[in-house]
């Protein structure tokens, strides 16, 4: 399942820390905006991690799944890129 994850967060550190926790499981698309394509599992790790690291009060994140054909609608213009899992073996 594809996830865009887009947020506004109001504390510099906060901001930095929920990116670094946000590239463990998908790519930077715009400064506030990642794309993770996860499975179940590693998506509920992710928003466990995301849970932690906000602020109820006073940050916004939104978590949107989409599924295949939506993914598969994705528009991109100017030098935009679809994300697509690369293959990769581990060793």
């Amino acid at each position: 399942m594809q996830y865009v994850v887009c947020y506004d967060i109001s504390d510099d550190g906060r901001r930095s820390r929920l990116a670094n926790c946000l590239l463990d499981f998908g790519r930077r698309v715009e400064e506030s905006v990642f794309v993770a394509n996860l499975d179940g599992a590693l998506a509920l790790r992710m928003m466990e991690r995301v849970k932690r690291l906000v602020k109820e009060n006073e940050d916004r994140v939104h978590v949107f799944e989409m599924c295949s054909e939506c993914a598969g609608k994705t528009v991109t213009l100017g030098d935009a890129e679809v994300v697509v899992d690369r293959d990769f073996y581990i060793i």
